[in-house]
């Protein structure tokens, strides 16, 4: 007996090493394919990243569209009277309050002590601006509080020097944006390259890693949103600078960090007239984009790989493709595939909000009001996507939520919301 369980005991040992040497050797070879993946798009060469992230969703296999973290579904009321108009306009002096409570951008400050990030200020202003636009009340200090966090990130820009709204160069902070800073950190020390990325303490290269086109999106959004209520010349041109900016960058094979350009060369192209910002954000688009969606199987209309298969990075996705769409004229030859990819992505999704519940929030009610209420994507090809649907459990989960004295968004969503709320009460 005791041979016998030697004999299996070896067994098991030697099965658990094949298998841990089958997963080494498959995690290299989906390595390399992401190093080849990254030469071809900087090369511009969409036929080869086509062929290989075909190899690497081969290699993906049944997990190919399977979030690296399970999806958790929380449970949303089944009836919730929508919010009154009282109820809009207390809800918007509560976040002003909060927001003027916890204000912590000023221009003069030090970045290397700054645990907050850029994408925070452009939330403020999307928010203020929204409410602004709405009427909910406080109007002028709504645009005071606008006008004040879009100097301070034209302050930041400036520092940088490079056009990028740049990324604080705070060592030890915490969340994902923080730590993947930090790891990109410790590569560029131990390259010798650390000192180019850095200009008065402001992060404004990241060395091909594409992680700063995430807050120079979002801020440059932000900013246009300023110059769009203002008209002041300033944001203009600082807009002109994030976008030119953004032209340059390679791209990458993180789909959702090509997104965040895309989102703002599409509507800076939409702003300013400039061909360039929308030819850029259509080429990010095919070679940064739609070749990891999926197109069949199971996960159709996912994103193929465990990080932007997740609900939140998905719906990230979407509000780029949303916003490309929005800039293009009927006559465009990309359209066609823009048009597929987002409706593809929408029934990817949607669906899951009315059938399994709420796995996503501030990002996927973004993503749905942008295609709800953007009139050049009112198409019959986006009919029958679970669009309204989805919207309409979202919006009994954020009220019901409220009501419970919960701050239920992010500044930027929650002033989207208000502004879509009062929009339905006329």
């Amino acid at each position: 007996m005791k041979l016998k369980w030697h004999v299996i005991i070896v067994l098991v040992l030697a099965t658990s090493a094949t298998n841990l040497l089958a997963q080494d050797v498959h995690r290299q070879q989906i390595a390399q394919l992401r190093q080849q993946l990254a030469e071809a798009q900087q090369q511009g060469n969409e036929k080869a990243v086509l062929r290989l992230w075909s190899q690497a969703k081969s290699l993906l296999g049944d997990q190919a569209g399977v979030p690296e973290l399970p999806d958790e579904f929380r449970p949303v009321p089944k009836t919730v009277e929508p919010l009154a108009l009282d109820e809009c306009r207390k809800g918007a002096a509560l976040y002003l309050r909060q927001i003027q409570g916890k204000k912590w951008w000023k221009i003069g400050l030090d970045p290397t002590k700054t645990e907050h990030l850029p994408r925070e200020v452009a939330n403020v202003i999307v928010g203020g601006l929204a409410i602004n636009r709405a009427a909910l009340g406080d109007q002028q200090q709504w645009l005071t509080v606008a006008k004040e966090a879009g100097d301070y990130l034209l302050w930041t820009q400036q520092q940088g020097g490079a056009g990028v709204f740049p990324f604080p160069h705070y060592l030890g902070g915490r969340g994902k944006a923080f730590e993947s800073a930090t790891r990109m950190f410790q590569q560029a020390e131990k390259a010798g390259t650390l000192d180019k990325m850095i200009r008065n303490g402001w992060v404004i290269d990241d060395h091909g890693n594409g992680g700063l086109q995430f807050d120079n999106g979002l801020c440059g959004v932000a900013i246009l949103a300023l110059y769009e209520t203002t008209k002041d010349d300033r944001y203009l041109q600082s807009v002109k600078a994030a976008a030119d900016w953004a032209v340059h960058q390679p791209v990458v094979p993180n789909w959702n960090y090509n997104s965040f350009s895309v989102y703002l060369l599409a509507k800076a192209a939409r702003a300013t007239d400039d061909h360039r910002y929308l030819e850029s954000a259509k080429q990010k688009a095919r070679l940064g984009v739609y070749p990891g969606q999926l197109t069949d199987g199971p996960y159709k209309g996912r994103w193929a790989d465990p990080h932007n298969a997740r609900p939140n990075y998905h719906y990230i996705i979407v509000r780029g493709i949303a916003s490309l769409i929005a800039s293009m004229d009927e006559s465009d030859p990309d359209r066609t595939i823009a048009i597929s990819s987002l409706r593809l992505a929408l029934q990817a999704r949607n669906p899951e909000f009315v059938q399994k519940g709420m796995m996503s929030k501030d990002a996927a009610l973004e993503a749905l009001l942008s295609v709800k209420t953007e009139p050049k994507l009112r198409i019959p090809q986006l009919e029958s996507c679970g669009t309204n649907e989805a919207i309409g459990v979202l919006e009994r989960a954020v009220t019901a939520e409220y009501r419970s004295g919960r701050l239920p968004l992010s500044p930027g969503v929650w002033g989207r919301f208000l502004e879509y709320e009062k929009s339905k009460l006329k």
